[in-house]
């Protein structure tokens, strides 16, 4: 499974708040650096960068730990 970051950021921005966005990327970004990824592309990602299954975990991970919340089946199905 892939998932646009991009798509992970602009649900964030509409669903909970822009500032929930930052929250979860610097709360993963420890393991987002091993995965080579750097806080300045996270927080204005290009339209092709990418999570990867393992980084999709990291962030609902973060998600619920942060919101209690969990990021919706249905907008899964929509972009797969």
């Amino acid at each position: 499974m892939k998932i646009k970051v991009i798509t992970l950021k602009n649900w964030c921005n509409k669903n909970i708040t822009p500032l929930a966005w930052q929250r979860i990327i610097i709360k993963v970004l420890p393991q987002l650096r091993e995965k080579g990824f750097e806080l300045d592309e996270l927080e204005d990602p290009n339209n092709d960068r990418l999570f990867q299954e393992e980084e999709f975990k990291l962030f609902t991970d973060a998600l619920d730990t942060l919101y209690n919340i969990s990021f919706p089946k249905e907008v899964m199905d929509k972009i797969q």
